[in-house]
């Protein structure tokens, strides 16, 4: 695959600039497009049509034609549609229009106060699992929906909840509130409705995977129900899809059925639904005969009971959806470009469209609103989770003294570059910090250049003069690091803001091509998110304060122009004080430690900066450190715990077991590489679509860059090589042992 020929969809849109100057400017305002989707269904159910747009407003409309009305203002907007068959198939697309030179003139609503956020009632923590079954002859675990749990504190014998259970999503996930700090817990669980609980801790390892982390109860941790014994399959279209579509930005919720018959046709369990992979399980029964399979309106299919692993089936001549274009119009003229996900690259083998920036959790609409009224950027929700009495771009800027509202002489730091290892997104950073408990920054994202390995001088300089003329803004998202009177006992703590090209507070972003994601889980999962359950409660029972932290500015990882005032070596004095300013928001100790190593001799980023714990590693080691975990690790993981901070060599060390991990290299090869049973995991790592695909492409490249998977093999040795080699195409075996921690 030539790097030349990997180009994001992002990067086309800029393409259209030069068409959007002839189109009438004079169109009344605000500006009224035309959204049209071209989709066929081969299926032969009825197509079905739901849409939503970033911003503005469009017309929900079950037909392939809608109006969007845009806001006021320049910038990039997305208006999307989930197309159904009825039959469980469904397709979401979207399609951009820009209205640098189209659009009205930006409003600025009137000033509105952030409102003094609830105090928190509840004690304790989260508490985060998941429930996932093996043992079945399957290819992979099943993580069971519906499944009830409840904790036991080992010492003192208290349940949480107090009386009842939680039941798990259909991640297999399921979280428990108001948990105080423990040794350890036990988790009982019950995969047949609540009739029997067994208890899960660990399985037959027991490898304490309930123990309460003491700086994140909330940590992402795999449990396995290994006592239960039962039938597992699965079920997917014909084009290898899965029935049905769980999507939160639609608010669509959807999954094939199985329900387990005797010879008679008689309901012995179930229906359940099927898990986020298609798989499903039902308690077992002497008189099983059948699984009766129902996915939508589609036929409904029998599958014989024959051992415990029933196989996967396929429902034939049932396919999603194709859609082959979108298009917007103004006045009859077009303005839009299509955006189909990303396609053709290593990011491809993971399918799931909320697999990347989402490993912490994928939260809701109404979770995303409840989190803006716990830091008191909404007063309220409305009854589907639309933002009532939100803030603006420009109160919160007033409201934390940045840019013109600065006061006391404090200065705001800026610096422009694009973020070429992250998000390819050209951005302009701002931040401002009066002392240790009032620090606020923002990024304004703007279009990257066109996506390689290699990206030319020239495609940086032009996508950064389109971002220092206003052009291509995407969204800004802001951070404070502040307190709150009642609010997290009066400690300072960091919220997560994402505001429209016209200032309008946005409670998703899309950065990754494939769907919008919600607040706060599309922040922390690069931002830390240490009291994070997974997704935030929709019930308004979360925590002002997810755990979040700032980020290190990290020179390593960014292209910087060739202009005047705009290169690297006239930006790294503030960058050096953006990095300062860091310091004052509650940062890790990997990150203090980071940047004091990064500036030990001067204001000058030291890039080639190796941590003290592994100077005295090998040379291997030492590669793994400046090529792997530098570009493609560090800047997430430094915002994480203790357990998660590769900066510290003894956390990732070959061969050894720590609080996060059974085996390093094996945990490491299956987030990175796959081929594990706990398929959840699978190329989970790295976490961003951009960073995923860069690492991957650097394998055997011609490019001359560093060989990043084949470094990260060596560095493990035979710790990964007894799983299987981590390269393109060959991934670990499935040696699960139960109760192995998930990684990263």
């Amino acid at each position: 695959m030539r790097a030349s020929s990997m180009i994001l969809n992002f990067g086309a849109i800029a393409g259209l600039l030069p068409f959007f100057s002839m189109i009438n400017a004079g169109a009344p305002p605000p500006p009224t497009v035309v959204v049209t989707v071209q989709a066929t269904d081969t299926s032969g159910g009825k197509l079905s049509y739901r849409w939503r747009s970033s911003d503005g407003t469009i017309k929900n409309v079950d037909h392939p034609t809608t109006t969007w009305t845009l806001p006021n203002g320049p910038g990039l907007h997305f208006a999307y549609v989930l197309i159904g068959n009825g039959l469980g198939g469904f397709t979401e697309r979207r399609v951009a229009v820009n209205t640098d030179t189209i659009g009205t003139p930006p409003k600025v609503p009137a000033p509105r106060k952030l409102v003094a956020p609830p105090a928190a009632a509840q004690q304790g923590d989260f508490y985060r699992s998941f429930v996932n079954l093996g043992g079945f002859g399957g290819p992979h675990f099943v993580y069971v929906p519906n499944a009830a749990a409840y904790l036991q504190d080992s010492v003192s014998g208290n349940r949480y909840p107090a009386s009842g259970n939680v039941l798990t999503d259909l991640k297999g996930q399921f979280q428990i509130p108001a948990v105080p700090p423990a040794n350890s817990y036990v988790v009982n669980c019950s995969v047949d409705g609540g009739v029997t609980f067994s208890n899960c801790t660990g399985g037959a390892a027991g490898f304490g995977m309930t123990e309460m982390l003491p700086a994140a109860t909330s940590d992402y941790i795999c449990l396995t129900c290994g006592l239960a014994t039962g039938f597992s399959g699965s079920l997917v279209l014909e084009d290898g899809s899965l029935c049905g579509t769980v999507n939160e930005f639609f608010g669509v919720r959807s999954t094939a059925t199985a329900t387990l018959l005797d010879n008679s046709g008689n309901t012995l369990a179930g229906p359940v639904p099927l898990d986020e992979f298609g798989d499903y399980f039902l308690p077992s029964s002497p008189n099983a005969a059948s699984v009766l399979l129902k996915c939508a309106k589609a036929k409904p299919m029998l599958v014989n009971v024959s051992g415990t692993y029933l196989g996967q089936a396929v429902l034939a001549g049932v396919s999603a959806p194709t859609v082959s274009s979108m298009s917007a119009t103004l006045n009859g003229s077009p303005v839009g470009i299509f955006l189909p996900p990303p396609s053709g690259l290593p990011s491809d083998v993971l399918t799931r469209a909320d697999g990347y920036l989402a490993e912490k959790g994928v939260d809701s609409r109404m979770g995303a609103c409840q989190y803006y009224k716990a830091v008191g950027a909404v007063t309220r929700c409305g009854t589907v989770g639309s933002l009532i009495g939100a803030i603006s771009f420009e109160d919160w800027k007033r409201t934390v003294k940045i840019g013109k509202y600065a006061v006391g002489g404090v200065p705001e730091y800026t610096a422009t570059y694009i973020n070429k290892m992250d998000l390819n997104l050209t951005r302009e950073h701002h931040s401002v910090s009066y002392g240790p408990s009032q620090t606020a920054a923002y990024v304004c994202n703007h279009l990257g250049p066109p996506f390689n390995l290699l990206t030319p001088q020239s495609d940086i300089d032009t996508a950064i003069d389109n971002t220092v003329n206003g052009k291509n803004l995407v969204a800004c998202v802001a951070m404070d690091f502040t307190t709150s009177p009642g609010v997290n006992n009066g400690q300072p703590f960091i919220r997560f803001l994402i505001f429209g090209p016209s200032g309008q507070l946005l409670p998703s972003v899309n950065l990754d091509g494939r769907r919008e994601k919600f607040v706060p889980g599309t922040c922390v999962v690069c931002h830390g998110g240490d009291h994070y359950t997974g997704q935030f409660p929709e019930d308004g029972s979360g925590f002002a304060n997810v755990g979040g932290h700032f980020l290190p500015y990290d020179t390593g990882n960014f292209e910087f122009s060739s202009k005047a005032g705009l290169t690297e070596a006239e930006q790294e004095q503030v960058i050096y004080f953006l990095n300062q300013n860091v310091l004052t928001a509650g940062p890790t100790l990997a990150e203090q430690e980071l940047i004091a190593g990064w500036y030990a001799n001067g204001p000058v980023l030291d890039k080639s900066y190796v941590p003290v714990s592994w100077q005295t590693q090998s040379a291997t080691a030492i590669s793994f450190y400046q090529n792997v975990q530098a570009r493609s690790c560090r800047s997430c993981h430094v915002a994480m715990v203790e357990g998660y901070n590769f900066d510290h060599y003894q956390n990732i060390a070959p061969g050894t077991q720590t609080d996060r991990f059974a085996d390093t290299g094996f945990d490491v090869g299956i987030n990175v590489c796959g081929g594990s049973a706990q398929v959840e995991r699978d190329h989970m790592m790295p976490n961003s679509l951009v960073t995923f695909n860069r690492f991957w492409l650097t394998y055997q490249n011609t490019a001359g860059l560093p060989d990043q998977p084949t470094i990260l093999t060596q560095f493990f040795g035979s710790d990964t090589g007894a799983d299987g080699t981590c390269v393109p195409g060959i991934t670990p075996k499935a040696k699960v042992g139960v109760g192995d921690r998930a990684a990263f």
